[in-house]
C-alpha cells in the first residue's frame, strides 16, 4: 500500500515505519507504571486500521507522544529514546507489528516476517549487553514480552531463518515475573486473532495490507524535549484530563535510568532497601506529600532556582554518581521537611526545637519558608547550629508568619524573603540577622503592635486558617494541658442570630465571629451543646470542657454581653502582641 500525505504539515509527525526504525530504540523508564491497554481500546484501533485498509481513511492521528534522547558515549550507539509520555501507544503498536510478524511465520512467508522482524523489531546492529529489542518495557512487562518475542522465534523455528542473529532478551528479576504483564499477554493475543482473521478473509496480501496501514498510515507527532524537566508541562498541556508527570516522576526515572546497566536483581535492592523506604516516608495517612518535597528540597541546594528548573539542576547535580548515592542525598532533608507538613518529631529534637517546629506546622506555615527552616532543623541536628539560637529564630519566623496571619496578609512575597535568606545570613543565623534581613525587605510587611490589636478585635478571625493555632496557642499560655489539636470552635455567641441573647442585629453581625467569641472545643462536647442559652452553655463549659481556657472563659464571665465580648478582644489583643513580638528595637 503506498503511503498516502500525513495529517499535518509538522515535520515532527512520524508515522509508526519511523518510529521502529534506524538505530532507536525506545526505553520506558523501569520503574514506569506498566503497560494497560484495555479491550475497548484495542477494538478501536482495529476498526480504525481496517477503515485505512478499506480506502475509508487515508491515515489515522495517534495524538502525542513526548521523548528526550539520551547522551550517547559514541557514535556507534543505538538512539536511546526516553519516553516521557507515550508507553500506551507506542507498546500496541509494537505488539501488533509482532502478530503480524507471527502471522505471516505460520503462513510460510518467512522473508517477509524476517524483513519485518528486523526492521521494526529489533536492532539488528545493536551490539553490547543491553537487549537488542527496539522496545525496552518498564520491570514489570518484561518478562512477559520476552515470552511473547521467544514465541515467534520458536514457531516453525523461525530463529534459524535469522542467519547472524541472537535475541537479547530484556533484563528481568524476580519482581518482574511471568505472571505480571496481563495486558501485554492479552493484547498480543487480541492481535494475533485479528490477523489470523484478516488471513481468512484475504490471505497473505490481506495481512500485508493491515500491517503496512499500522505501519504507514497511523501517525504520532512525536516532540522532543531537551531537558525532560519540560516534559510534564507539554504533558500536561496536551492531556488536561489525564494524571500528570511530576518533578517527582522524573527524578524516579533518573534515578532508575542510572542503574539501566545493572543486574536487575541489583536494580531491585535498590528499589527495595532505597527508593522505597525514601518514597513511603512521604505518605501519612492516605496523603503523600512526595511531589511537594522537591522545590524546597532543590532550593536548599540552590535558592536562586526556579520550580521548572529544579529538576535539570539536581540531575546536573548528581553526575558520576549512583542511585543509592542520589536516593541518600535527597533522603537528608526529608525529615525536616515531614516535620514541617505533618507534624512529629521525625528528627528526634530535644524539646525546645521540638515545640518550634511543631508550632510551625499547627499554625500552617507557607510552603515558602520551609527551605530556610529545613536548613535551621538540619543545622540543629547535625551539630552545626546553636540550640539555643536555633530557637530563637524559629520563634522569630513564628511571631513574623502569625502576625501577618492575624492581619489577613496574603503570603505573596514570602517566597523572595526565605529562599536565600539562610545564605543571606552569611554564617550568622541569630535572631537579630534575621529580624534585620527580614525588615530590609521593604515589600513585605511585618505588622505592628498597633496593627495585631486593631484585628485581634475588629477582624473576624473566624474561617481563616490561622485561628486554630491561635486559639491553641492562647489555651497554651494558661498553663493547661498540652493540647496539639484544636478539633473544633466553638461560637459562644451563635452563628445565628437569636433573641436569647443580648445583641442587636448589626452587633452579632460585627462580633460573633471574633476572636474573644470563639473558644477551642473537643469534637463529642462540640456536637452535644448546641445553641444552648449562655446560662446553660457556661455550666458546660465550666463542668466538662477539658481546655483551660474554655472553664477560666466561665468562670470570668457570669453573662456575655457586647461590652464583655469587647472586654476580651482587648485582654487577647494585648496577649497577642506579646505571644509574638514584634521584634523592634
Amino acid at each position: 500500500m503506498p503511503a498516502e500525505p500525513k495529517l499535518t504539515l509538522s515535520t515532527d509527525e512520524v508515522r509508526a515505519s519511523g518510529l521502529f526504525t534506524g538505530r532507536n530504540i525506545y526505553d520506558i523508564p523501569y520503574f514506569q507504571r506498566p503497560y494497560k491497554w484495555d479491550s475497548e481500546k484495542t477494538n478501536q484501533l482495529q476498526a480504525d486500521v481496517l477503515k485505512l485498509v478499506d480506502g475509508e481513511t487515508d491515515v489515522h492521528f495517534l495524538g502525542a507522544i513526548i521523548t528526550h534522547q539520551r547522551a550517547r558515549a559514541n557514535a556507534a550507539q543505538s538512539h536511546v529514546i526516553e519516553v516521557i509520555d507515550g508507553q500506551q501507544r507506542l507498546t500496541t503498536i509494537y505488539l501488533y507489528i509482532l502478530a503480524a510478524v507471527k502471522t505471516l511465520i505460520d503462513c510460510d512467508q518467512l522473508d517477509e516476517a524476517k524483513a519485518l522482524f528486523m526492521n521494526f523489531i529489533v536492532d539488528g546492529l545493536s551490539t553490547g549487553g543491553g537487549s537488542n529489542l527496539r522496545l525496552h518495557t518498564s520491570h514489570e512487562d518484561r518478562a512477559r514480552l520476552n515470552m511473547v518475542v521467544q514465541e515467534v522465534l520458536d514457531t516453525k523455528n523461525f530463529s534459524n531463518h535469522l542467519v547472524g542473529f541472537a535475541f537479547r532478551r530484556l533484563a528481568t528479576s524476580d519482581s518482574s515475573s511471568t505472571t505480571k504483564g496481563r495486558s501485554i499477554k492479552n493484547n498480543y493475543a487480541a492481535a494475533k486473532r485479528f490477523f489470523k482473521a484478516q488471513f481468512d478473509q484475504g490471505g497473505s496480501e490481506r495481512v500485508a495490507a493491515v500491517y503496512g496501514a499500522i505501519l504507514e498510515h497511523l501517525t504520532v507527532v512525536q516532540i522532543e524535549v531537551q531537558d525532560p524537566t519540560n516534559g510534564p508541562k507539554i504533558f500536561d498541556s496536551l492531556n488536561s484530563r489525564q494524571q500528570p508527570m511530576t518533578a517527582g516522576d522524573l527524578i524516579r526515572n533518573d534515578i532508575f535510568a542510572r542503574a539501566a546497566d545493572n543486574d536487575p536483581s541489583e536494580v531491585d535492592r535498590i528499589n527495595t532497601e532505597d527508593w522505597l523506604p525514601f518514597y513511603r516516608g512521604f505518605w501519612i495517612g492516605d496523603k503523600n506529600y512526595f511531589d511537594e518535597y522537591f522545590f524546597p528540597y532543590g532550593l536548599v541546594q540552590n535558592p536562586k532556582l526556579t520550580k521548572s528548573q529544579v529538576y535539570k539542576a539536581l540531575r546536573d547535580s548528581w553526575q558520576g554518581k549512583d542511585p543509592r548515592s542520589v536516593v541518600q542525598e535527597l533522603a537528608k532533608y526529608q525529615p525536616h521537611f515531614m516535620d514541617l507538613v505533618a507534624g512529629g518529631n521525625r528528627t528526634a529534637h530535644t524539646a525546645p526545637i521540638a515545640e518550634r517546629m511543631a508550632r510551625l506546622h499547627a499554625a500552617g506555615a507557607p510552603s515558602s519558608v520551609y527551605p530556610f527552616v529545613m536548613r535551621i532543623s538540619s543545622g540543629v541536628a547535625d551539630h552545626l547550629l546553636d540550640e539555643g539560637k536555633a530557637a530563637e529564630v524559629l520563634d522569630v519566623v513564628d511571631a513574623f508568619l502569625t502576625r501577618r496571619a492575624i492581619c489577613g496578609i496574603e503570603p505573596t512575597g514570602l517566597h523572595a524573603v526565605f529562599k536565600g535568606l539562610w545564605n543571606e545570613c552569611g554564617g550568622e543565623v541569630t535572631a537579630e540577622r534575621v529580624v534585620q534581613i527580614i525588615r530590609n525587605h521593604r515589600t513585605v510587611a511585618w505588622p505592628s503592635d498597633d496593627d495585631v490589636r486593631r484585628d485581634v478585635a475588629s477582624r473576624p478571625l473566624f474561617g481563616t486558617s490561622i485561628v486554630k493555632y491561635v486559639v491553641r496557642e492562647y489555651d497554651r499560655s494558661l498553663g493547661g494541658d498540652k493540647h496539639n489539636t484544636v478539633a473544633h470552635l466553638e461560637h459562644v455567641l451563635p452563628q445565628k442570630s437569636t433573641a436569647l441573647w443580648p445583641f442587636s442585629k448589626d452587633e452579632h453581625g460585627e462580633l460573633s465571629n471574633l476572636l474573644a467569641n470563639l473558644l477551642p472545643l473537643s469534637a463529642n462536647m462540640n456536637s452535644s451543646i448546641g445553641n444552648e442559652p449562655y446560662a446553660k452553655k457556661r455550666v458546660r463549659y465550666s463542668a466538662d470542657s477539658v481546655f483551660k481556657s474554655v472553664r477560666e472563659f466561665a468562670d470570668l464571665n457570669t453573662e456575655w454581653t457586647p461590652k464583655d465580648l469587647r472586654v476580651r478582644s482587648k485582654v487577647m489583643a494585648d496577649w497577642a502582641v506579646k505571644r509574638w513580638p514584634s521584634y523592634r528595637t
